[in-house]
């Protein structure tokens, strides 16, 4: 009886600690993907935050439209 209770514990044992591992790398994995995802800028023209991933980016700067892009480099372009 005592043998069983201790091949039991040991098997417990063994399942908890590959399954903390198991959870540690998946959680580790999370982190990663959403830590890409959490990459934000700044549009110069409105001043909003948008994911880097979808931002128009230029030499200038980053925009989040087109039109934004358009109106900063007609607004900010020397005219001699």
């Amino acid at each position: 009886m005592f043998r069983t209770l201790i091949i039991i514990a040991a098997v417990a044992f063994v399942f908890l600690i590959i399954k903390n591992r198991l959870s540690r790398k998946h959680g580790q994995q999370q982190y990663a993907s959403s830590k890409q995802s959490d990459d934000m800028a700044r549009c110069l023209q409105c001043e909003t935050y948008i994911p880097k991933k979808e931002a128009i980016i230029s030499g200038t700067g980053a925009f989040c439209c087109k039109q934004h892009q358009r109106e900063w480099e007609n607004s900010h372009t020397r005219r001699d």
